[in-house]
């Protein structure tokens, strides 16, 4: 694990998170950074962190806990693979409240990655036919949880 130290004043420049990203690259397998640093209220440049992680070959996330309904996000168009966040701070909710992630649709099937599937990974219209075949949605959303309602 390589932690990231603020610089002064805890503030994290783009320029030492590229600079530590450079540094460790052969040692790297995942980023998981804040979306804004909770001691500062610093709001990091997610986009250019994100394609320098990229540019090294390296997954990047975002724990968005204090960014999500605090600054705009745009996870798809900033290519980034995967973020987590709450809803009790700023999006006006309360304890116990639903969380939210986002993965990048690049990562659903293909040669590489295999989505799960579940229940309502399967497509709606075949979903009870009980033939033993499986029509499943291509899409990184399939596995939908079974407790929803359409």
């Amino acid at each position: 694990m390589l932690k990231v130290e603020p610089d002064q004043g805890y503030i994290i420049s783009t320029e030492r998170i590229c600079s530590l990203i450079d540094q460790h690259a052969d040692e790297l397998a995942l980023i998981l950074l804040p979306g804004i640093q909770y001691y500062s209220g610093q709001l990091l440049d997610i986009p250019t962190i994100t394609a320098h992680a990229h540019s090294r070959g390296i997954t990047i996330g975002w724990d968005l806990a204090h960014a999500a309904g605090n600054v705009e996000l745009k996870l798809h168009d900033w290519d980034v693979d995967f973020a987590c966040w709450c809803t009790y701070k700023y999006m006006n909710s309360g304890a116990g409240a639903i969380a939210g992630a986002f993965v990048h649709e690049k990562h659903g099937d293909s040669a590489k990655n295999k989505a799960l599937k579940g229940w309502y990974g399967h497509d709606k219209s075949s979903r009870f036919l009980m033939d033993n075949s499986k029509f499943l949605f291509r899409a990184l959303f399939a596995p939908l949880i079974s407790l929803t309602h359409e």
